[in-house]
Formats: structure tokens, sequence, C-alpha cells
């Protein structure tokens, strides 16, 4: 499938034209949802810069920095995304940004099992999940079992970073599961004041698009709790828990589930 390209922001761009931004030829952009897990609260420009993409056709995928505070407690950490999120639907999935010292500190081991720990969160509320790093992360501190369990996205640019994108570049990230390339942090792109982060898909946004779940409705949800998809309060864990995880309100669904035993 063709190489598509996209961007990766935050409220560091400031407002962006996004109209600019698609007619310049990105295909999708990775936002900053929220701030790291010290306060969690919602980054300055996510609403606009999720509202303009969805407006002008742009792709959209969300990336969550985990830090030292991400490792004392990752359940709040995913939560607080999902709760930004608010069930919206996410065509580029929710990127795990591995980049912090204190998490490298932990060791491959320890992160593979946070990793576990977020997807787990992320996948029960229908969201596909990757991982973001640098080449160093992926060849020297990201164990071989977490490399062949997710996709990833490789930063690496060149000394004399300028924006280009050059295919045949000996930098050029691969390996059995790297789907994505940050080939630039000094990207130039209409619609945007500020240097901006450059990345290229290799397979094409489409068949991550098409390979994303969707987050399903509440009625949808009260359906499948009815045919018992969802466990029941004795299960380990139990519905209220995958509820939660998942991103739901636990009470709406349940009296969704009355209504649907009372007609």
């Amino acid at each position: 499938m063709t190489e598509v390209f996209g961007i990766d922001v935050s409220h560091y761009q400031g407002k962006i034209d996004w109209a600019k931004v698609r007619e310049s030829g990105v295909k999708f952009a990775i936002l900053k949802c929220m701030y790291e897990a010290q306060s969690h609260r919602i980054d300055e420009q996510f609403e606009a810069n999720y509202a303009g993409c969805k407006q002008n056709g742009i792709a959209v995928g969300v990336y969550i920095f985990i830090g030292s505070q991400s490792i004392n407690d990752p359940d709040a950490d995913a939560l607080a995304l999902l709760g930004h999120l608010k069930g919206r639907h996410l065509d580029y999935g929710i990127w795990l940004d591995y980049e912090s010292d204190a998490l490298r500190a932990t060791g491959g081991t320890n992160i593979h099992w946070m990793t576990e720990i977020y997807v787990s969160y992320f996948k029960a509320a229908g969201y596909y999940v990757g991982i973001y790093c640098n080449q160093d992360w992926y060849k020297n501190v990201i164990s071989a079992r977490t490399r062949l369990c997710y996709d990833f996205w490789i930063a690496r640019y060149p000394k004399n970073d300028q924006g280009k994108y050059n295919k045949l570049s000996l930098l050029r990230p691969s390996g059995a599961r790297v789907s994505a390339w940050q080939y630039s942090s000094k990207g130039k792109v209409p619609g945007i004041n500020t240097n901006v982060d450059l990345d290229v898909d290799y397979d094409g946004v489409l068949k991550l698009i098409a390979d994303t779940p969707y987050h399903r409705t509440y009625e949808e949800i009260a359906k499948e709790v009815l045919e018992g998809k969802w466990g029941t309060k004795n299960t380990i864990p139990s519905r209220k828990t995958l509820l939660k995880r998942a991103g739901y309100d636990y009470k709406k669904v349940q009296d969704i589930v009355n209504e649907m035993l009372k007609a």
C-alpha cells in the first residue's frame, strides 16, 4: 500500500488552520490529548485540533506520554485519557509515548507489564494501541516480547534535520512491526506557524483505519450485556470493572439493560 504522510501536534503548535494542513497533503495527525500524569489536564488545543481534523477529513490518533508519575499509577493514567476522549472515534488509535528516563530505568520487563495495563484499558474501549519511541529505545530498552506484540512508530532524525523525507535514507527504521517513522522534528507545514514533527506511515493510513474498532454505543453495550459478553458481578474481573476499564458508565449501561428487559 502507498505510504502516507502525517504530523503530530500539541498546544506548542498553537492554533492550526487544518484546511491548509489538509491541502498540503497531510493524511493523518497524532494529537496530544492531555498533559502527563502529574496533572492529567487536557491539552489546551486538543478540542480544536480534534474538531479541525474531523472537519477536514484528516485521520486522528492521540499519544499519551508515559512518565515518572505514570509508573506509580498507570491505571489512573489510562482512565484519565479515556475520560478526556469521552468515547470519541480515533481513526489512528492511541500511541504510548516511551521516552522518559524514569520509565527507561525500570527496565524492559516492567515496561512490557505497564504496556499490558494500558492496552487492557484502551483495547477494551475499542481503540487500536501502538508504541512510539526512538531508535535507541526500540533496540536497547524495549523487550523482544514487546516488539513482537505491538506496532511501533519510531523517531529518528538526521543530524542536519531540515524536514526533508528520503525514502532511501539509511536512517529509515525497520523491523517486523515498525509501521511508521517520525523522520523530522523541524517540518514546515502550511497552516502551522511553528516547526512540527513529520511522520510517514509505511503501510498506508487506510489499512489502520480499517483495522481500528469503533467505540460502541451504550445501547450496543447493553445488548452485549444481555448476551453475556461482559460477564457478571461475580466474574473476575467483574462486569462493573470491565465496563469501567472500557470507559463506560456502569449505571447508565445497567439502566438501559433494565429498560430492555421491560420491553
